[in-house]
C-alpha cells in the first residue's frame, strides 16, 4: 500500500513538473514572440527615421520584421552572419530601410 501512495505520488510530481515545463515554454514562446514584435518595431522606427519617413506603429513594426528577414538573406548571401544581438538588430534596420526603399520606388 505504501508502495503504491509513493508510486502516485511521484507520478502526480512527474505531471506537475511536465505541466510546468510545458507552461513555462508556452510563456517562452509568448514572451519571444512579444521581444520579437518589440524589436522589430525598433528597427522599423529607427529605419523610416533613416529614410525620412513619418509612418504608423504597425507599419514601422512590419517594416521591422520583413527588414529582419531581407537583411538576413541580402547578408547571409555575402557571407555576413549576424553573431549577437547588436549586429542582428543592425542587419534588421538595414533590411528594414531596404524595404522601406524598395516600398518608395514601387509607389512613385
Amino acid at each position: 500500500m505504501i508502495t503504491l501512495t509513493i508510486l502516485l505520488i511521484v507520478a502526480l510530481l512527474c505531471v506537475l513538473v511536465g505541466c510546468l515545463t510545458g507552461l513555462l515554454t508556452l510563456v517562452g514562446v509568448l514572451a519571444s514572440l512579444f521581444v520579437g514584435v518589440l524589436v522589430g518595431a525598433l528597427a522599423g522606427y529607427l529605419a523610416g527615421r533613416f529614410m525620412g519617413t513619418e509612418t504608423s506603429l504597425g507599419r514601422n513594426i512590419l517594416m521591422g520584421v520583413l527588414g529582419s528577414f531581407v537583411g538576413e538573406f541580402l547578408f547571409g548571401l555575402l557571407g555576413i552572419h549576424a553573431s549577437g544581438s547588436f549586429s542582428s538588430f543592425a542587419i534588421s534596420v538595414i533590411g528594414a530601410c531596404i524595404c522601406i526603399w524598395i516600398g518608395q520606388k514601387i509607389s512613385e
